[in-house]
């Protein structure tokens, strides 16, 4: 029993050791959490504001928590056609990198960005007032 009881401990002790140096798996604060993929509308977690090359959702997807300060990096600069924001939080967006140029301020809203004159335009994003 002795041996048993022992084994068992060596045993939880080695499987605790696997958990302590296993990585969590944390979102990305300032941009995709897989990087640009072909997704739609229902691909966009509550929590995110997420960003389409094509209307309608479809297309290229990069989802942000907080921003990104260049969309070349996710290959979606000036491809925008379409946004969900599903943070709670306003989204602005700037016609240039580095927040820079218009702004067009995305509140609590999915849909296709040409009604407000922001097609293929986008180049940052960021969490806040414009």
């Amino acid at each position: 029993m002795r041996r048993f009881t022992g084994f068992c401990a060596a045993l939880a002790l080695a499987a605790a050791g696997l958990m302590a140096s296993a990585p969590t798996a944390q979102a990305s604060a300032n941009g995709p959490s897989t990087g640009a993929t072909i997704t739609a509308y229902q691909d966009c977690p509550v929590g995110w504001f997420c960003a389409w090359e094509d209307r309608g959702g479809w297309g290229d997807m990069a989802r942000f928590q907080m921003g990104s300060d260049d969309l070349r990096d996710f290959r979606l600069n000036d491809k925008i056609s379409s946004v969900w924001n599903r943070t709670g939080n306003t989204f602005c967006t700037w016609l240039n990198i580095n927040r820079d140029g218009a702004t067009w301020a995305v509140g609590n809203w999915r849909g296709d960005t040409v009604q407000y004159n922001r097609e293929d335009n986008i180049s940052s994003v960021w969490v806040g007032a414009c």
